[in-house]
């Protein structure tokens, strides 16, 4: 199977934004693309716009794309051609004046300007509405048809940066339209099947199916966690179908189709429902917006800040982009930093040739198979105005265009490699559940956050320890696929599905290792908590009951997830707990809670003042291991005081099998294909790290950069990696 979408795969799709409306220039953009061919890009990235394109009912002017198109065929450049269909043109909020999303308190959200600066014209109408539903789908066969004539165009993208924001209901969200609560309602139906059974599970009492309705003011309700659900996994993968449809309906090439994410959501497993929509899915990534989170230690100086953009901004962000994906597909970093974030009055840092390096880098070691920058030269409107460029405004040449240019060049002379060339399964899978994210989200309080701190806490854990993990969604949990992996880690479970619960029993049982946080099941997803305090069945799996719970302040003087206190002395003092057994020289710090345990058939691994904190349990061919506290807090704060959770953490794995990929002081990741591999050496530190390195039976060594191989022998490769970057070298069997 062809993992590139693009000419049998040989070639890796490397392009640029180069064009979206209101565009001040459009004669400048055509004179830059020879330009763009010199630099050595192969692609561009255009995007329509409805409102610019049918200015009147089924009156179509797609002469300015078609310029665009034209162009770029005569100097052999694909396109990359995104909709942007949230921007609605007037005449559709006239004859439609019902096609507005509606919040919960009935409020229309009622923004009809058609600009698409900032966020594309999002949320745009509501896709349920009957007559813009058809209006859209009718503009996007003429647009498939028109269009779809240009052989340079490589794929359609549906749906860029894929939300509902500006979204400003808070956690209840939208839709609370008639034709959208009509839809709610018929999901309902097939879910639950009868009334009876809908109103046993929520514990509510409706006389009819017309009587249904979502939450409007309180959130920490059972019909919470089916009505985000549906507008976040139902409703959107929805309007991405009607989209990806009329496109292969009327596509006179069969084109693929696919869409992307912004930052993905840590936790959410509402992109595997997106992403299985298309042929293939993307991710945004603009390492400098953000770095880090305010309860992370602070970050102190460029090489720290640089290793976070690293590991989050860019492997964190791929890695979920792909466990969303799937296997054997395409993923497009679809819209990537090329130049400093521009936000009104905060004008970011202007990424460095280095920067750009180690982004790229980064994102071919997640998997990336193509490339599209944003964008090919800076913002001229307000908010985002002199940002994003890989070129200024004037001039033809740039320190961060000259250092792109030369990494694209280089990746393209092995561009089968990379367009079709994957990361080998992960050994652990960690584990994403849609329905407790949203019990998280609707609890008092920003709790979803600590839910998203501490899996980003795991991966950061796993990942300086030079261990890859696959992201993997509870619906792949049901189908079996868990089996492929030596273990599976079930970060801070309060809230779980029985059901769901009974697959992770049955992976443990034929030989897989489950390592569980705090109280698992505390809560059904449903939010009714469970009389024995644990899930159903998990007194069996994990070979012990739950004793008792208490709440742990954080060390030192600052406070950054706790709450405050109600009363003195309602929190335990900072606690660390006590490895026992082969553990017994170990020792790692609770973070938020503490549960003890009672042992019944469990092996004890960590204790705490004489009570048990931690235990492992021999279930079929494999263990389940139940851990009293929350580790992936301590991963990014308060460090000086949890120097022993990281050996804890890789005794449990070196017993599942699993060891980390590391070569000396850098850290590995692979891509595969046809025997070669792409090994991504990673050096986590702020200093210059030099390594020598076996060859594992590869013959020959290619440093695809050629700034990091040093020295290659009959069986070793040396290379020297500066502080926070990373070398990439192919070798060949």
């Amino acid at each position: 199977m062809s993992l590139s979408p693009v000419f049998g795969g040989g070639l890796f799709p490397w392009g640029t934004h180069v064009y979206r409306e209101p565009c001040l220039d459009l004669d400048g953009v055509l004179r830059d693309l020879p330009l763009l061919k010199d630099y050595g890009f192969n692609m561009i990235k255009i995007q329509e716009h409805w409102s610019a394109d049918e200015r009147r009912e089924g009156d179509y002017d797609f002469s300015r794309l078609e310029q665009v198109l034209r162009r770029a065929d005569e100097l052999d450049l694909g396109v990359y051609l995104g909709l942007t269909m949230e921007q609605a043109p007037a005449w559709l909020w006239r004859k439609y004046p019902d096609c507005h999303f509606v919040y919960s308190d009935g409020r229309r959200h009622n923004q009809p300007t058609q600009y698409t600066i900032p966020m594309d014209g999002k949320p745009g109408p509501c896709w349920d509405h009957p007559g813009a539903r058809k209006a859209a789908a009718r503009f996007i066969a003429e647009l498939a048809r028109t269009l779809g004539q240009y052989k340079n165009i490589w794929a359609w993208n549906t749906f860029q940066e894929i939300g509902f924001w500006p979204n400003t209901a808070g956690k209840l969200g939208f839709c609370y339209c008639p034709h959208t609560l009509a839809r709610f309602r018929e999901w309902l139906r097939g879910k639950y099947k009868t009334l009876a059974q809908l109103n046993a599970t929520w514990q509510i009492n409706y006389a009819s199916w017309d009587e249904v309705e979502p939450p409007r003011r309180e959130e920490p309700l059972a019909p919470f966690i089916d009505w985000r659900y549906f507008m976040d996994d139902v409703y959107m993968a929805r309007q991405l179908a009607f989209k990806t449809e009329a496109l292969r309906a009327h596509d006179p090439y069969r084109r693929p189709v696919f869409s992307h994410a912004d930052t993905p959501r840590v936790g959410s497993g509402a992109e595997w429902r997106w992403a299985r929509v298309g042929d293939f899915f993307g991710t945004s990534n603009y390492p400098k917006w953000n770095n880090g989170h305010p309860w992370d230690d602070p970050v102190e100086n460029e090489e720290g800040a640089l290793r976070n953009e690293i590991w989050e901004e860019m492997m964190l962000c791929t890695d979920l982009a792909r466990g969303a994906n799937g296997r054997d597909r395409a993923l497009w970093g679809a819209e990537f930093q090329g130049g400093p974030i521009s936000t009104s009055l905060h004008f970011g840092r202007t990424p460095t040739p280095t920067d750009l390096r180690v982004w790229i880098l980064a994102g071919l070691a997640g998997g990336m198979t193509g490339i599209s920058f944003w964008n090919h030269r800076v913002e001229r409107f307000w908010k985002e105005a002199n940002g994003f460029g890989l070129l200024d405004s004037t001039g033809d040449a740039s320190e961060r265009m000259t250092a792109v240019s030369r990494i694209g060049k280089a990746i393209q002379r092995q561009g089968e490699f990379f367009a079709q060339s994957q990361p080998p399964r992960a050994q652990v899978a960690l584990l994403v559940n849609e329905d407790a994210y949203h019990f998280f989200q609707a609890c008092n309080g920003d709790v979803i956050q600590h839910y998203r701190y501490n899996m980003r806490g795991w991966y950061a854990r796993l990942w300086r320890m030079g261990v890859a993990v696959d992201f993997f969604d509870a619906e792949e949990v049901a189908a079996g696929e868990l089996t492929q992996y030596k273990a599976a880690v079930l970060t801070m479970p309060l809230s779980l599905d029985g059901d769901y619960f009974a697959h992770l029993g049955s992976f443990v049982e034929m030989g897989g290792t489950l390592i569980a946080e705090a109280c698992p099941g505390r809560w059904d997803k449903y939010g009714w908590s469970a009389l024995t305090q644990l899930v159903a069945g998990g007194e069996e799996l994990f070979g012990a009951r739950h004793g008792a719970l208490a709440l742990v302040k954080e060390p030192g003087a600052q406070q950054r997830w706790m709450p405050e206190e109600r009363r003195f002395g309602e929190f335990e003092a900072p606690t660390v707990l006590s490895g026992s057994g082969q553990h017994s020289s170990m020792e790692i710090r609770a973070n938020f809670y503490l549960q003890t345990l009672l042992p019944t058939t469990a092996e004890p691994i960590l204790t705490c003042g004489g009570e048990v904190a931690g235990v492992v349990n021999r279930i079929g061919a494999g263990h389940a291991i139940l851990i009293g506290t929350f580790l992936g807090f301590g991963a990014l704060a308060h460090r000086a005081s949890d120097a022993g959770t990281d050996g804890f953490l890789a005794g449990l794995l070196r017993a599942a099998g699993v060891e980390g990929d590391c070569c000396g002081r850098l850290l590995r990741r692979r891509r595969q294909y046809r025997g070669q591999e792409a090994w991504f050496l990673v050096n986590p530190s702020a200093r210059t790290v030099e390594e020598s390195i076996p060859k594992d039976g590869f013959s020959g060594a290619i440093d695809l950069l050629g700034d990091n191989l040093i020295e290659e022998s009959a069986d070793t490769i040396t290379v020297r990696v500066e502080g926070a970057n990373l070398a990439c070298v192919l070798l060949s069997p």
